[in-house]
């Protein structure tokens, strides 16, 4: 296998980790306005109580571990290399695999209008006090219900097509796209551990960055770690 160059983004932010702490001890020397340091007994507490809910607390962690269940399913069941087929015209799909798809896109579709019904019907169940969508059960619950459509959608074409026979060949499904994407969970770890490390030592306001800014960049950094574990897990799984 041919050695890649460069750093991997989990131990770039560990370094950043690392230098953001020594910024921290350099600028309780000198005195440097509102800056805390992270190195101190205090800094060390603070960090030891608080590294796994920093963790658990890292945005779009949780709706990314409730969807994956779903994304899993639709990747391991066939459904979305028959889609590829179907559309790419590769080959032409088998009488099995055409009723499989009709049933997926059936249940799809009434998956679909049960949701609506929920968010628009007559009967107010999962809606606000207000019967508004907006802030209600319903709304909160959408990544879970959108994982669940998925989800139910990849099973029927599944055992539509004999893919699937039991209950076993689910689970590992659902664990399918966390096997693809490994290192994500990896390198959000420190992504969050810096994050958390500036907002501490508060050198993000001594340099006169806006928290507004500073979340944006977290934001897109744990994108940005999603995309490339994506990209490089899916390349050494094929190795």
């Amino acid at each position: 296998m041919k050695n890649e160059r460069g750093i991997h983004p989990a131990t770039l932010f560990f370094l950043l980790t690392i230098c953001t702490a020594l910024l921290s001890w350099v600028g309780s020397i000198y005195g440097w306005k509102d800056v805390h340091n992270i190195l101190c007994a205090e800094g060390l507490r603070w960090k030891l109580h608080n590294v796994e809910s920093i963790f658990l607390s890292v945005p779009l962690l949780s709706k990314w571990m409730v969807l994956s269940l779903g994304i899993g399913l639709f990747l391991h069941s066939g459904l979305w290399n028959q889609i590829k087929v179907v559309f790419t015209q590769r080959r032409i799909p088998s009488r099995k695999e055409k009723r499989a798809l009709f049933l997926s896109i059936l249940v799809a579709g009434g998956y679909c209008f049960l949701y609506l019904f929920m968010a628009l019907g007559p009967w107010n169940v999962v809606r606000s006090i207000m019967d508004e969508f907006k802030n209600s059960p319903l709304a909160d619950g959408t990544c879970y219900l959108l994982s669940l459509g998925i989800g139910i959608v990849a099973i029927v074409y599944a055992f539509a097509v004999d893919s699937y026979r039991t209950d076993k060949d689910i689970v590992r499904g659902m664990s399918y796209a966390f096997v693809r994407f490994p290192t994500f969970f990896v390198t959000i770890f420190f992504v969050s551990q810096f994050f958390s490390t500036l907002q501490y030592t508060r050198l993000i306001a001594f340099c006169g960055i806006s928290p507004v800014l500073c979340e944006m960049l977290y934001q897109c950094c744990v994108i940005f770690s999603l995309l490339y574990s994506g990209f490089k897990d899916k390349k050494y799984l094929e190795q």
